[in-house]
C-alpha cells in the first residue's frame, strides 16, 4: 500500500501486512479497550441532549448546525516516521464524522472567548522564536537544549484539566454549559480499526478539534505553577514552547540537561519529556538550526534528512498560482528569518 510519511512531504510504499502490524503495535502499546458495541448512536443522543440543554450559548434556531446528522466512528490511519528508528507510525484519526465533531469546534471557539489564555511562554511560529532570540542575551556559559513531551494529547488528565477550566470559568454565566460540553466531548474518546471499536481510557481524543486548546489549559497551568521555581533552580535563562516542543537556554555552569529533564519528568505523573542537547554549539528546533556563537545567535534553515523538497512540477496542469505559492513561501521565509549573510546565500542557492 501507499501512505504518507510523517515528515518531508513524501510517500511511503509499504507491504499492507507490515503497515497493519504497525497500527496494531500502536494500539497494543497504548492500552486501548476493545468495545463489544459501536457507541456512535448512543454518543449522538448525548450530543443532542447537551445541545438542547444549552439555552445560553446556542440559539434555538441554530441548534441543528452543531449536530452531525449522519455520524460515524472516527477512523485511524498511520503516517510512517521515516526519521525514527524502526519507522513507527504517527496516528492520524479522522474525527470529522464523529458525533461531537461540530460541538467540539463550537467549544473551541467559545472557550477562547470566555477564558482566553495568557500564552506567556508560547511561540506563535518560527519568526516569533527568532524575534525573541534576538532579545535574549548570550554568554559563554549558556547552552541550548530542547525538550519534547511524549504523546501529549493521550496523556492529558481529563479530570484534572476539567478542574483547571472550571476555576478559570468561575462566576462566568456560561460555566455550566461549557463544562457539560467538555464532559460530553472528552467521554467520546474512541475510534475504529479493522471493524473493531476501541475506547481510549484517558487523555484527549486524537484528531478532536478541542484537543489543542484543552492541552493548552493543562500545560499553561503546569508552567504557571512550576516554571519560576525550575528556572531559578537550574538557572534557565529562556523557555519557549511550541505545542509539545520546548526550547530552553540555561547556564551550563550550574546545571546539566539530565537534571533539568529529571525535574520536568517529576512535574506530573502523566507528562514525560525527552531531551536533546546542542552539538557543536548547534541545535535544530522547528524548521531552523540555532547556532550559538560567542556574540550572537545565528539562524539557518533546517530540513530533516527525510525531507524531499518535492514541489508541483511547472509542466503540470495545476493552476499557476499553486505553482508559484511554494516559491513565494520559500522566498518569504528567506527574507523574514533574519539569516546572516552566509546562511542567506546558502538558502537562496537551495531555492
Amino acid at each position: 500500500m501507499i501512505t504518507r510519511a510523517d515528515k518531508g512531504n513524501s510517500l511511503v510504499i509499504i507491504p499492507t501486512t507490515l503497515y497493519e502490524s504497525k497500527i496494531d503495535d500502536f494500539i497494543q502499546g497504548n492500552n486501548f479497550q476493545i468495545s463489544n458495541t459501536n457507541p456512535t448512536k448512543s454518543f449522538q443522543s448525548q450530543v443532542r441532549k447537551v445541545i438542547n440543554n444549552s439555552k445560553t450559548l446556542i440559539p434555538p434556531y441554530s441548534k441543528w448546525k452543531h449536530i452531525n446528522m449522519n455520524p460515524t466512528a472516527p477512523s485511524i490511519k498511520g503516517q510512517i516516521k521515516l526519521h525514527k528508528p524502526g519507522h513507527p507510525i504517527r496516528p492520524v484519526v479522522n474525527w470529522k464524522g464523529a458525533p461531537s465533531y461540530k460541538l467540539a469546534r463550537l467549544f473551541t471557539q467559545k472557550i477562547k472567548m470566555m477564558a482566553p489564555l495568557p500564552s506567556t511562554h508560547n511561540l506563535g511560529n518560527t519568526r516569533d522564536l527568532i524575534k525573541k532570540l534576538e532579545n535574549t542575551p548570550i554568554l559563554p556559559q549558556f547552552a541550548l537544549a530542547s525538550l519534547d513531551i511524549t504523546n501529549l494529547y493521550t496523556n492529558i488528565p481529563i479530570k484534572g484539566t476539567r478542574e483547571i477550566i472550571a476555576n478559570t470559568l468561575r462566576k462566568n454565566l456560561t460555566e455550566r454549559e461549557l463544562l457539560s460540553w467538555y464532559d460530553t466531548i472528552t467521554k467520546q474518546n474512541y475510534f475504529s480499526s479493522k471493524n473493531k471499536t476501541l475506547i481510549q481510557q484517558d487523555g484527549l481524543a486524537m484528531g478532536a478539534p478541542t484537543s489543542d486548546i484543552i492541552a493548552e489549559f493543562f500545560l499553561q497551568n503546569l508552567e504557571d505553577a512550576h516554571l519560576t521555581h525550575l528556572s531559578n533552580k537550574h538557572k534557565i535563562v529562556s523557555y519557549f514552547r511550541y505545542v509539545d516542543d520546548i526550547l530552553i537556554i540555561y547556564n551550563a555552569n550550574y546545571t546539566g540537561i539530565d537534571n533539568i529533564q529529571k525535574d520536568f519528568n517529576a512535574l506530573h505523573p502523566n507528562t514525560k519529556f525527552t531531551a536533546e542537547t546542542e552539538t557543536n554549539n548547534k541545535l535544530n528546533f522547528l524548521d531552523v538550526t540555532i547556532h550559538r556563537t560567542p556574540t550572537n545567535w545565528k539562524i539557518s534553515i533546517y530540513r530533516k534528512p527525510s525531507f524531499t523538497d518535492t514541489i508541483i512540477p511547472y509542466s503540470s496542469n495545476h493552476p499557476a498560482q499553486h505553482k508559484y505559492a511554494t516559491i513565494m513561501f520559500l522566498h518569504n521565509r528567506l527574507n523574514t528569518y533574519h539569516l546572516h549573510k552566509d546562511e542567506y546565500k546558502e538558502e537562496e542557492n537551495t531555492i
